[in-house]
């Protein structure tokens, strides 16, 4: 099996089929599809489950236990060589995997992400922009979404989604941070390759509430990845690009921080 398509799904029973009908618009080869119901209560989705399931589809029933937690359930069963994560309520273009395939194959890298085609109820303030590969640009922000396709040895290395987060919703942020500082290669497909559903209620618009958490985030990325941006980023990291836009983002702040320590100590 070359690519498993991962699909969590909370009380999203009434968009499921339209995700899982966008995988099968690849027809190319076969592709394991496997649905992890993280203990919906909604009895639409109860039922859309034991639908699919009757169907032939593989389902993976759970008590609810978050977005982190149904990934790796979902990824550990997978057989594919290949993951990717798809949110029950986005699809997926067949071009997609049709173009990240041969790049995995190929080793060209070991992450493959696009640009989304955002639907729904689109704002300014719920979209993202993604764009070519940075580390020290990803350690200021996350501009990756879940919906990449990657080599399954990238989810073993880093030791599956982070489970205990201080904050919902930057699980995807965490997994792409690990996967930089574990020395995994990024491509990016400057197409909009996915469409990315936003509800009023979805990941990216509940994030935006969460901004006041902003702090707890920070220390739990500095206590889980502070040396290695220590060693990897901050040596490396100009004056001039330490002091660029620092008010508009606290992390900034917090790295100045650390390149002042570092410059001092060597002086």
């Amino acid at each position: 099996m070359v690519l498993t398509v991962i699909i969590p799904c909370y009380n999203h029973g009434i968009y499921i089929q339209e995700a899982i009908d966008s995988v099968l618009t690849y027809q190319d080869q076969l592709i394991e599809i496997i649905i992890i119901d993280d203990g919906s209560t909604d009895v639409f989705t109860i039922n859309k489950m034991e639908e699919l399931k009757s169907l032939g589809y593989h389902i993976i029933k759970q008590q609810n236990s978050g977005l982190s937690f149904s990934r790796n359930v979902g990824i550990a069963a997978a057989k594919g060589k290949y993951i990717l994560p798809l949110d029950a309520d986005n699809k997926i273009k067949a071009n997609y995997i049709r173009k990240a395939l041969p790049i995995l194959d190929n080793n060209i890298a070991d992450i493959v992400y696009s640009k989304p085609l955002f639907f729904g109820d689109v704002t300014e303030d719920r979209i993202f922009e993604p764009k070519e590969f940075d580390g020290t640009d990803l350690i200021f922000g996350n501009y990756i979404d879940a919906c990449a396709i990657y080599k399954k040895e990238v989810w073993i290395k880093n030791n599956g989604y982070e489970e205990n987060l201080p904050i919902q919703s930057l699980e995807d942020w965490d997994f792409w941070l690990n996967s930089y500082f574990n020395n995994f290669r990024f491509k990016f497909i400057d197409e909009e390759l996915f469409e990315y559903r936003v509800l009023a209620n979805s990941m990216i618009a509940v994030g935006q509430k969460q901004s006041e958490k902003q702090n707890e985030f920070i220390n739990f990325i500095m206590n889980k990845y502070g040396y290695l941006i220590y060693n990897k980023v901050i040596p490396h990291y100009s004056n001039s690009k330490i002091y660029q836009n620092d008010i508009k983002n606290p992390l900034r702040s917090v790295f100045k921080f650390m390149y002042r320590l570092i410059t001092n100590n060597k002086n």
